[in-house]
Order: structure tokens, then C-alpha cells, then sequence
């Protein structure tokens, strides 16, 4: 096999060796699939990572012949270096709106992972017609009008500002401790050790502000990972139960099934449609 092609607008991390992507992938110069069951995939991560989190589900995704990016947003992973206070839920949403455009992209089946429900719900607010799934992996998911400081129970929140304060110079809030992940091995431990970043303050503080209703038209699909309670959502996610026009898909895994169990993941998304 090859070595993946890297665009330099696709902040592709190196992660566990993951360099290698399928011969489809390395064929298909163009953002549009070639088969016609394929699809195009953008993977936005959650608080505290980058796109690396999601190296092993894009390369088992691109050996099923589907084309997957993975961007960071500024001031995490790789743009760690860009952090400051002014970064904000905004610079995310535009962030990942400008990628899909930049790398013109449609019928994107456009995933976040916890946090990231909220990017991912403001990007849809922006360009729905490059949209053709939204995918929202055990995530957060804010009514217009509210941050996740608001949505989250409010000891949790108390607790991040505390931290800010103390050891993210008011600016950032630290990354938990990785054995607050789950059951991991050693190499993962120390793979996910060396990776996470601090989160920038501000997109836990501004509120998302939609000015259509939540996905503006695009079917939304929401993978419930049910191996064990993640207690920021569990509130959230009562909440969404008793919604309409969600497709709820339950999966047996934790909250950071890009980590804990890739492929399971990467099998789910692959299967999903509207």
C-alpha cells in the first residue's frame, strides 16, 4: 500500500502508525466518491482532541472505499500553538464550514464526537446544501440560545471554571485524566497522554445561536453509546428522546468510541443512512 496523500488543508495527525490509507483513497484525487455506495465523510472531533482521534475509524472507512477527512480546530492538537482567549464555539463552526467549502465538498455525512455535536449543528445552520447526514456520536446538542456551560449540570460546570482558572491561565480547561476513558491498554494510555490538549474556554461559554431549526433540513442521526453513562448527556439525551425527527441508533460502547473501540464505530458509520 501507499502512503496516504496529504493535502495541506486536510490536518491528517499521525497517530499509532496510522499512516497508510487504502488504494481507493489513494486513486480518488477528487473530494467525490466513485462508487455508489460510498460516502463522503467529514469527522469532527470533540473537547480536548484533534483530528488524530480519528485516524483508525478514517482508515478502516477508506478501506470500505468511502472518502474521510479529519480537521482540527484551531487551538487544539496540531494548532495547539494558536490558542488564546479569543477563540470561541464561532471559530469552531467556521472553522469547519470553511474546510467542507475549501475542499469542495458536498453530500458530506458530517459527524461530531461529544462536544462537537454543537459544531456540527452550527455548520448546519450555515451550509445545509452541502449536507447530506449529520451524525452526532454520543454529543452534546444545544438548543439556540444556550452554551454547554448552561446545558451541562451545572457542578460540572463549576468545576471546568475552576480548572480554568487554576491551570489553563483562565483560558483553556485541562484535559481530563486518561483513565478517565475507559479500559484502555497501555499504548493507548500513553498515545492519548502525549495528544490532549487543553479546550479553549470560549466554546464552552458562548451560546450556539441558530437562526433555523436545529439541523436546518438535514436528517440528523444520533449514535447513543450506551456501555456506560457519560454524565454531562444524560439529561441531554432525555431530552432528545422525547423530540421528533432523530433516527436513534444505540451502539455498546463508551463515550469515546473513536478510542475505545474504532472499529465498531467505523462499521456503524459505514451502514448508516437517512
Amino acid at each position: 500500500m501507499n502512503p496516504a496523500p496529504m493535502h495541506r488543508r486536510r490536518f491528517h495527525a499521525t497517530a499509532l502508525g496510522l499512516l497508510l490509507a487504502s488504494p481507493a483513497m489513494a486513486a480518488r484525487p477528487s473530494a467525490v466518491p466513485v462508487a455508489g455506495k460510498s460516502k463522503t465523510f467529514v469527522l469532527v472531533h470533540g473537547a480536548w482532541y484533534g483530528g488524530w482521534c480519528w485516524d483508525a475509524v478514517a482508515q478502516t472507512l477508506r478501506a470500505q472505499g468511502h472518502w474521510v477527512s479529519t480537521p482540527t480546530c484551531p487551538g487544539l492538537g496540531e494548532q495547539a500553538h494558536l490558542l488564546s482567549k479569543d477563540i470561541s464555539l464561532t471559530t469552531f463552526v467556521t472553522s469547519i464550514a470553511n474546510h467542507i467549502r475549501y475542499e469542495n465538498l458536498k453530500d458530506v455525512v458530517l459527524v461530531g464526537s461529544g462536544f462537537a455535536g454543537v459544531v456540527i449543528s452550527g455548520v448546519a445552520d450555515k451550509i445545509p446544501h452541502l449536507l447530506k447526514n449529520l451524525v452526532f456520536v454520543d454529543a452534546m446538542v444545544l438548543d439556540s440560545g444556550l452554551s454547554v456551560f448552561e446545558a451541562q449540570p451545572a457542578a460540572i460546570t463549576r468545576k471546568r471554571l475552576e480548572q480554568a482558572e487554576r491551570e489553563g491561565k483562565g483560558i483553556a480547561i485541562p484535559a481530563p485524566p486518561v483513565n478517565s476513558y475507559g479500559v484502555l491498554d497501555k499504548q493507548t494510555i500513553a498515545w492519548l497522554s502525549e495528544r490532549l490538549t487543553p479546550q479553549p474556554l470560549g466554546t464552552y461559554q458562548e451560546k450556539l445561536v441558530l437562526n433555523q431549526p436545529l439541523g436546518n433540513g438535514v436528517p440528523r442521526i444520533y449514535l447513543d453509546c450506551i456501555a456506560s453513562p457519560f454524565e454531562p448527556l444524560v439529561e441531554v439525551k432525555k431530552g432528545l428522546k422525547r423530540q421528533g425527527g432523530w433516527k436513534w441508533v444505540e451502539i455498546n460502547t463508551h463515550h469515546n468510541p473513536m478510542i475505545t473501540e474504532p472499529q465498531l464505530l467505523a462499521d456503524h458509520l459505514g451502514r448508516l443512512d437517512a
